[in-house]
C-alpha cells in the first residue's frame, strides 16, 4: 500500500474507460463526505505507476485538490495490466463499449489473437469476436462520443447496426434530445424499420414524438409518423397491394389448357375476389373521407388508390 499524488499517476489507459460527468460528480461528493474508502489499483512500469482501476477517484481527487491517494500495486504490466482493468471491474460494471475498446486494443495494438484475448479475459472467443465486430462497425467519432459519455454506452450495439454514413445523424439526435439507452435503442430500431426517407427524417427531427407513437403499438411499425391504429390499417392495405402484384405476375404465365369445370371454378373465384376487393377498397375510402385531411391520411389514400389499380389490372 502506497500514497501517491493524483497527478503523479500514469493515465495511459484512460482512453479505455468511459467517464461521464455525472459519475465524476457523484465520486466528488463521495470523497467529500466519506473520504477514500478503497485504494486505486496501479501496475508498476519502472518508475511509473500506471493506473488500471480507479479513474473516477483519481479525477475526483484532482478536482478536490487532494494531495494523495491510497494505491495498491499489482505485479502486472503491458497487456496483462490492460486485462486486469476488465477482471477487476466486470462484477461492478464494465460497459459493452469499454469491453469492445479493450479488446480492440489487445488485438490491434498489442497483436494478440482473439483466442488469446479470450483466455486473458476469461471469456469465450465468440464473446471477444462479437465485441471486436462492434468496434469495427462504429465510426471513430461515435467511439469517441461513447468514450466521453456524450451518448449512453448501452447504445453502442444499436448504433453498430447502422451504416456508418448514418451514424452521425442518429448520434446528433441522441445528444440533442438527451435520450437514454432504452430510448436510443427504440429510436434506432424504428429507423431501421422505416424505409421511407421522409419517415426517417421525421425520426431524426421528432424522435420523442415518433417513440410516443411507437409505444402505443405492439407490432412492427411501417412509418413512425402514423398512429398505431392507422398503422395497422396501412399494413392491411399494403398486404393487399402485394397480393395484387403477385397475382398480376402469375397471370403473365400460361396456366395450361383447362376443361370446362375447372375454368368455371377459377372464373367464379376471380369474380368473388373482385367483388370482395371492390367492397373492401370502397369501405377504406369511406374511412379516409370521414377523417381530417392530414398528410398521413393522404398517404393512406394514395396507397389505397394504388392497390385498387393493381386489383383492376
Amino acid at each position: 500500500m502506497l500514497t501517491v499524488a493524483p497527478s503523479k499517476l500514469d493515465l495511459r489507459f484512460k482512453q479505455l474507460r468511459t467517464l461521464s460527468e455525472s459519475s465524476i460528480r457523484s465520486m466528488v461528493r463521495s470523497l467529500e463526505k466519506r473520504g477514500q474508502l478503497t485504494p486505486v489499483v496501479v501496475a508498476s512500469d519502472g518508475p511509473r505507476l500506471v493506473l488500471i482501476d480507479g479513474f473516477k477517484r483519481q479525477r475526483a481527487a484532482e478536482i478536490l485538490g487532494l494531495s494523495s491517494l491510497m494505491v495498491i500495486t499489482l505485479p502486472s504490466e503491458g497487456a496483462l495490466a490492460k486485462a486486469h482493468m476488465y477482471l477487476l471491474n466486470r462484477k461492478n460494471g464494465f460497459s459493452m463499449i469499454e469491453e469492445a475498446m479493450l479488446i480492440r486494443e489487445l488485438v490491434e495494438v498489442d497483436g494478440f489473437m482473439q483466442v488469446d484475448v479470450a483466455a486473458m479475459l476469461e471469456r469465450h472467443k465468440s464473446w471477444v469476436s462479437r465485441r471486436l465486430e462492434i468496434m469495427r462497425r462504429l465510426c471513430p467519432q461515435i467511439v469517441e462520443d461513447l468514450r466521453l459519455g456524450l451518448i449512453p454506452p448501452g447504445s453502442a450495439l444499436s448504433l453498430a447496426r447502422l451504416p456508418q454514413s448514418n451514424q452521425a445523424d442518429l448520434c446528433s439526435t441522441i445528444q440533442t434530445h438527451k435520450l437514454q439507452t432504452k430510448e436510443c435503442n427504440l429510436l434506432i430500431d424504428l429507423w431501421c424499420k422505416a424505409k421511407d426517407p421522409e419517415a426517417r427524417k421525421f425520426l431524426i427531427k421528432f424522435p420523442k414524438k415518433a417513440m410516443e407513437l411507437a409505444c402505443k403499438d405492439d407490432g412492427d411499425r411501417l412509418d413512425p409518423r402514423i398512429p398505431a391504429q392507422a398503422c395497422r390499417w396501412l399494413k392491411t392495405v399494403r398486404a393487399l397491394e402485394r397480393v395484387a402484384a403477385a397475382l398480376r405476375l402469375k397471370s403473365k404465365h400460361d396456366i395450361g389448357t383447362l376443361d370446362e369445370q375447372v375454368h368455371e371454378i377459377l372464373c367464379g373465384a376471380l369474380d368473388q375476389t373482385d367483388s370482395e376487393c371492390q367492397q373492401a377498397l370502397s369501405a377504406a375510402r369511406q374511412v379516409l373521407s370521414s377523417t381530417a385531411c392530414t398528410p398521413a391520411c393522404a398517404l393512406h389514400a394514395d396507397r389505397c388508390q394504388h392497390a385498387q389499380s393493381e386489383v383492376s389490372k
